[in-house]
């Protein structure tokens, strides 16, 4: 995400968007499904399906969250620098400067919530690979 910082007005999509938005993927894809694993252990067996429930819904819930809320920052952000530097002389090139400016400032804000997240998961998950049952010890039944 913090890659993402570096667009501008002129950067291409294949120097700085493309190679970020694949690290971000590549980075999503490798956390979500181990989380999700966390997530479930210490759930009875016969709790699994609700448990496992939950952490989709909470993913879906938490996704849209999110969303709204970087297009919070970005929209306030951009209107705030058009307005601060509205003149007559290019305001199509203002506008553009906003957009990249509030797209920018999502960005960091939405990095500072990776980073939180990440830092609330490494002090408060204490799962092991002791906590994980054994293969094959989960029967279907």
């Amino acid at each position: 995400m913090i890659l993402l910082t570096r667009i501008g007005v002129d950067t291409a999509y294949a120097t700085h968007v493309m190679p970020s938005m694949l690290i971000l993927g590549f980075g999503l894809g490798c956390t979500f499904v181990p989380l999700g694993n966390i997530a479930l252990v210490g759930v009875d067996e016969h709790d699994a399906g609700a448990a496992s429930a939950v952490v989709n819904a909470s993913q879906q819930v938490g996704g849209s969250l999110g969303t709204a809320l970087l297009n919070t920052v970005a929209i306030t952000a951009a209107t705030s620098y058009f307005t601060d530097h509205a003149t007559a002389g290019d305001p199509q090139g203002t506008q553009l400067e906003a957009m990249v400016h509030g797209y920018v400032t999502a960005f960091w804000w939405g990095s500072a919530l990776l980073v939180a997240a990440a830092v609330i998961v490494v002090v408060f998950i204490k799962a092991s690979k002791d906590d994980v049952p054994e293969e094959g010890a989960v029967h279907m039944g």
